[in-house]
């Protein structure tokens, strides 16, 4: 059980940078044209990705929550919490990137 925390817990590292990615590309935008000042990519591209530590911790959750709540179940001896912290980080940083791409 320990090695495929561990396992999982690295394959989550890709997807939190991924989500980085994407979610500071879609905020921050990389198009030619200007979009509106005060505009909400605009405001939150300010709060969170220039300042860039906001942004990582943000898209770090996916490892963290592996790393945490996987190692909390393992501790703790519970099967259900143990693949929940492992399944839950995939599928927060999908529906994430969805969410990304549909506002931004």
């Amino acid at each position: 059980m320990w090695a495929i925390w561990g396992v999982v817990t690295l394959l989550t590292v890709p997807v939190s940078f991924i989500l980085w990615w994407v979610g500071g590309t879609a905020m921050c935008g990389e198009e030619v044209y200007n979009t509106p000042p005060g505009s909400a990519g605009d405001s939150l591209c300010d709060a969170l990705v220039e300042p860039v530590a906001p942004w990582a911790v943000l898209a770090a959750l996916p490892t963290l929550l592996a790393a945490v709540g996987g190692f909390a179940a393992l501790r703790l001896d519970r099967r259900r919490l143990f693949f929940f912290s492992l399944i839950t980080p995939f599928l927060f940083a999908l529906v994430s990137i969805q969410v990304f791409l549909a506002v931004f």
